[in-house]
């Protein structure tokens, strides 16, 4: 029987919640959600200004700002002058924060792969077969927020926080 979409929505976002926050639980975390999700946008699309980083964020510029400064410490990203206009700021991910990037997913799907061992193949297979409706249901999303442009799947997945 299918469930009406309301108690769908109800049980669903809870099992989503958990299974997010337990997989980024067992990955070492040195970013912050929000860190996390800047630095995967520059890795899966490239360098951004500012301001794009800020409004796909839904942060105001001096938070974008101190948000890259504590990347840059760390040696993630850097910034420099937009070639297109000078007053604005590009900021790219350095080849140490694609570096560690692809540590972290790789992290984060071998802790994925380790439970999905534990499932037998008929729970696997309904995992799988619900993934292009889950991948819709996100894609939904970004068509609602035009400000948030992520590729859809960005880390193999969905956005990386």
């Amino acid at each position: 029987m299918t469930s009406s979409k309301g108690d769908l929505a109800h049980r669903l976002r809870p099992v989503v919640f958990r299974l997010y926050y337990l997989v980024r639980r067992e990955s070492a975390q040195l970013l912050t959600l929000t860190q996390g999700s800047v630095l995967s946008e520059l890795v899966g699309r490239g360098p951004s200004r500012m301001s794009r980083l800020s409004r796909l964020e839904r942060v105001r510029m001096p938070s974008m700002t101190d948000v890259v400064r504590r990347l840059e410490r760390l040696g993630m990203v850097t910034r420099r002058p937009d070639p297109d206009d000078g007053r604005a700021v590009l900021v790219e991910a350095t080849p140490e924060g694609e570096r560690f990037y692809a540590e972290m997913i790789a992290g984060r799907e071998a802790e994925l792969r380790a439970r999905l061992d534990r499932l037998d193949p008929d729970e696997r297979a309904a995992i799988d077969a619900a993934l292009p409706a889950l991948t819709k249901l996100i894609a939904d999303f970004h068509r609602d927020d035009p400000a948030a442009e992520l590729a859809v799947l960005s880390e193999g997945g969905t956005d990386p926080r």
